[in-house]
C-alpha cells in the first residue's frame, strides 16, 4: 500500500511550487505525492459516505416515459444497490420519466464531477461531500436550493445539519448523509490482556494509551491500535479528533491557516509517539489507509480503532455469517486536553446549474426524502439519518450500534470549508507522515506546512 511518493522515500515529496499552483488555481491541479483519493469519511466518508460500499455503477434507471432525468451519484455498493433500482423504478413509473442513474467510485468521483461540469456535461441532480461546495459554487455550477430548504421541506432537518450544506449564506444541497465517529475496542483482546471488557476506561487518550501498552505487554497476538498514516485524504480525517481535541484549529476565523499552534505540535506529538515511541500501533501506519486498519479490526486482528458505525454493522454480518467470531464495544472518541470531538461529514444532494430540467430534479429530491425511504437508507448504508424524524426512531437510540454514535453527534465537528480544502488537507497529509516517517519533528513538519500554506493562500 506504500505510495512512491511517501515521504519515507524523499522528504520533500511534495512539490512547492505545485502546491502554490493548486491552491491558486481552484484545487483542479492533482498534487503529486499527496493524491489523496479524495473520497468520503464518510464516509459519509468524507465523503463521509466513503467507504461504506464497493463503489460499483449503480445501473441504469430503466425504461420510462421520453423525459429523462440524469442522477450521479458514487460509492453504490451491494448494500444499498437495491435500495436505489427499486426507488429509481418507482420515481420513473410516478413521474413518467427515465432516470440515468450512474455511480462512479470514490477514487474518480471528484475527477468524474468536475470534468463533466467543466465539459458542459454536468448531470441534472448529483449526490457528493458538502466540502465540495465552496469549489463548485465558485465555478457558478451549483443551483441554490433556497426556496426548498428555507420552506416546509427544509423543516425536516436541524439547523445544524441543514447548515452543512450552506455556503456564503445559501443552501446549495440538501443533506444527503450524515456520519460521525466513535472508538471501537476488542471485547476478547482485552479480556485477554486483563482489562474489563465491560468498563474498558477509555475517556481520555491516555487511558486509551494506558490501555494499548497493556494489549501490547499482554499474550493478546494483535496489534493494540491501528493508526492510519498513509498517503491518503483519510489519514487527516483519523487524526484531526487529535488535532482538534489539543486545542488546535486548521484555520482561524479569517480562513487563514493556524495549523503549528503549541497544541497542535502536542497533537501530532502524541499521534506519532503511539507509534515511535509507545510501539502500540500495527507495524506500518506509513502505509495503512483508514480502511485498511477498519478491515483489521473486522477481522478480529486489532484491539481498537476509531470508525464509523457500519464498523459495527460489518462486524455483525461478518458474525452471521460465521466469518468472524469476536465481541467488540464502542466508546465515545476519547477526550484530549481541550475538549473532545467526532469528525462530523455530510454528503449532499445537489442540482446544477447546467440541468434543464431543474423542477424534476426538485421533484426526485423531494422523492427520495420520504421519510420511510430515508430510514431504509440509514438501515442499509449504515449512516446517521439526516431527517429529524428518522433520527428520532428508537431503532437507532435504543441499538447498541447505534446509540453511541447518536451520543456522539452532540461533540460532532466539520472540517473547515475552503475552497481548496483538498489541497489544504494534502498538505497536512504530508506533515503528519513527515513526523510518523521520524524525518521532521513535529514541530518542524508542521512549522513548514504552516509556512506553504500561508503563501499559498496570500
Amino acid at each position: 500500500m506504500q505510495s512512491s511518493n511517501n515521504p519515507e522515500s524523499s522528504e520533500d515529496s511534495l512539490d512547492r511550487r505545485q502546491l502554490l499552483q493548486a491552491l491558486g488555481a481552484g484545487g483542479a491541479i492533482a498534487i503529486a505525492g499527496c493524491s489523496g483519493g479524495d473520497g468520503g469519511d464518510g464516509g459519509s466518508g468524507d465523503g463521509s459516505s466513503g467507504d461504506g460500499g464497493s463503489g460499483t455503477d449503480g445501473g441504469d434507471g430503466g425504461d420510462g416515459g421520453s423525459q429523462s432525468i440524469q442522477f450521479l451519484t458514487m460509492g453504490v455498493g451491494d448494500n444499498i444497490q437495491q435500495f436505489f433500482e427499486e426507488n429509481n423504478a418507482a420515481f420513473e413509473e410516478e413521474y413518467d420519466v427515465d432516470v440515468e442513474f450512474t455511480s462512479v467510485t470514490w477514487d474518480n468521483a471528484r475527477q468524474t464531477v468536475n470534468n463533466r461540469v467543466d465539459g458542459g456535461q454536468a448531470p441534472d441532480v448529483s449526490r457528493w461531500p458538502a466540502r465540495w461546495i465552496p469549489q463548485l459554487v465558485g465555478k457558478d455550477a451549483l443551483e441554490p436550493l433556497d426556496d426548498m430548504m428555507d420552506g416546509e421541506f427544509g423543516q425536516k432537518f436541524s439547523e445544524g445539519v441543514a447548515a452543512g450544506t450552506m455556503y456564503n449564506g445559501s443552501h446549495y444541497g440538501v443533506p444527503w448523509a450524515a456520519s460521525n465517529k466513535c472508538l471501537y475496542y476488542n471485547k476478547d483482546v482485552f479480556e485477554t490482556a486483563g482489562l474489563d471488557p465491560e468498563n474498558p476506561s477509555l475517556d481520555t487518550w491516555d487511558d486509551m494509551l494506558a490501555a494499548a501498552q497493556q494489549i501490547r505487554d499482554s499474550d493478546a497476538s494483535v496489534p493494540a491500535l491501528g493508526l492510519a498514516g498513509a498517503d491518503a485524504i483519510e489519514t487527516g480525517s483519523q487524526y484531526y479528533h487529535y488535532h482538534w481535541s489539543h486545542g488546535a484549529d486548521l484555520v482561524n476565523d479569517e480562513g487563514l491557516p493556524v495549523v503549528n499552534t503549541d497544541g497542535a505540535v502536542d497533537a501530532l506529538s502524541f499521534y506519532t509517539d503511539l507509534h515511535l515511541e509507545h510501539g502500540v500501533t500495527q507495524s506500518s501506519p506509513l502505509s495503512s489507509t483508514r480502511q485498511d486498519i477498519r478491515q483489521l479490526f473486522e477481522n478480529g486482528d486489532l484491539g481498537m480503532v476509531i470508525g464509523h458505525v457500519y464498523t459495527g454493522l460489518n462486524i455483525d454480518s461478518a458474525k452471521e455469517s460465521g466469518d468472524v467470531d469476536f465481541d467488540y464495544g464502542i466508546v465515545q472518541v476519547p477526550e484530549g486536553p481541550e475538549g473532545r470531538y467526532s469528525l462530523f461529514t455530510i454528503d449532499a444532494i445537489t442540482i446544477l446549474s447546467q440541468s434543464e430540467h431543474k423542477d424534476l430534479a426538485r421533484d426526485l429530491i423531494r422523492f427520495y426524502f420520504d421519510e420511510e425511504r430515508r430510514f431504509q437508507y440509514s438501515q442499509q448504508k449504515g449512516f446517521l439519518p439526516v431527517v429529524e424524524a428518522v433520527g428520532e426512531r428508537p431503532y437507532f437510540s435504543d441499538s447498541k450500534n447505534w446509540a453511541p454514535f447518536v451520543e456522539a453527534s452532540e461533540y460532532a465537528r466539520a472540517r473547515p470549508k475552503l475552497s481548496n480544502f483538498s489541497q489544504f488537507n494534502d498538505r497536512m497529509v504530508q506533515a503528519i507522515q513527515e513526523a510518523l516517517a521520524d524525518q521532521k519533528t513535529p514541530q518542524k513538519a508542521l512549522n513548514d506546512a504552516q509556512s506553504d500554506l500561508e503563501d499559498a493562500m496570500e
